[in-house]
């Protein structure tokens, strides 16, 4: 067989397999026209754009509810209480409200507000002598001077379990209790006794306490 008749031959066969190609592609899956890009599922191509556009499209409000859900808890300074109202602390390295009472240095050292209680917490440093340390700290009710103590009933030392602490000893968290009314800023107390100071505790905007002597004491 010359090259001439081998030529002929080759292209045949190509003619064949070129109408088999058309046939299968064309008409081989009653009609529809099917790409096969490797997957094996069979999905048509306009299946397929209509399950990307869906993707894509839910693809953006998942992102956007997760970007909601995660603002939405941010906080302001003040922290909230158990039951749902504002509480306001304040904390000082150098109290500014101390005094000597009966041969003891006290001083306010913490403020905290949280509903309508009012916790003040103080440091007592003993002097030599043991004894019960009164608690004649009180909160001042009106324009007149009326007075009301706190709901704290005394002072109670660890070592003791009393109001009797031990000479020389300092304790740090004895804490004393008002029932206050939060909307009447500022709360003006007195650390009663001897020594009877006048102090006001105020609320700021940053959900803070200060604590202080009033404006006008001299």
């Amino acid at each position: 067989m010359n090259l001439k008749h081998i030529l002929i031959t080759l292209s045949s066969i190509a003619g064949v397999l070129g109408l088999i190609t058309f046939y299968v592609v064309f008409y081989g899956n009653n009609g529809t026209y099917v790409v096969n890009s490797g997957v094996t599922s069979g999905t048509s191509v306009t299946d397929f754009a209509s399950t990307s556009a869906a993707f894509a499209s839910s693809t953006p409000s998942s992102t956007l509810s997760l970007s909601s859900s995660t603002t939405s808890s941010t906080t302001g300074n003040a922290t909230s209480s158990g039951n749902g109202s504002q509480q306001y602390a304040s904390n000082y390295t150098n109290p500014p409200i101390s005094w000597t009472e009966g041969g003891q240095s006290m001083a306010i050292t913490n403020a905290t507000l949280s509903g309508s209680q009012l916790t003040l917490q103080l440091q007592i440093t003993m002097g030599n002598i043991a004894g019960c340390v009164p608690l004649d700290l009180r909160l001042i009710t009106d324009e007149s001077g009326n007075t009301t103590g706190p709901l704290t009933p005394q002072f109670t030392f660890p070592d003791s379990g009393t109001c009797a602490g031990t000479p020389g000893e300092t304790y740090t968290d004895q804490e004393v209790v008002f029932s206050v009314d939060p909307t009447a800023m500022p709360l003006i107390l007195t650390t009663g006794g001897t020594s009877n100071i006048l102090f006001e505790i105020n609320a700021t905007n940053n959900g803070q306490l200060t604590i202080e002597l009033p404006p006008n004491a001299g």
